[in-house]
């Protein structure tokens, strides 16, 4: 059960460290989403950064539930 708990905490911890590392990414490339909407490119690295997370918190689940 504690090894459960921490796979979630860790599944979320890399969720939000990819959100930051995102934001981070925009702001140091200057790009202000309020001027202009984002581009193709920085959606991709939007996902590339926070998808890992998400692909890790599905396989904690599937991993829970079998």
């Amino acid at each position: 059960m504690e090894s459960s708990r921490k796979n979630r905490l860790v599944a979320l911890s890399m969720i939000v460290a990819g959100v930051a590392a995102f934001f981070l990414f925009l702001y140091l490339t200057g790009h202000d989403p309020d001027e202009s909407p984002l581009t193709l490119t920085e959606w991709v690295i939007g996902g590339i950064l926070i998808g890992p997370g998400f692909g890790y918190l599905i396989k904690w689940r599937r991993a829970r539930d079998s």
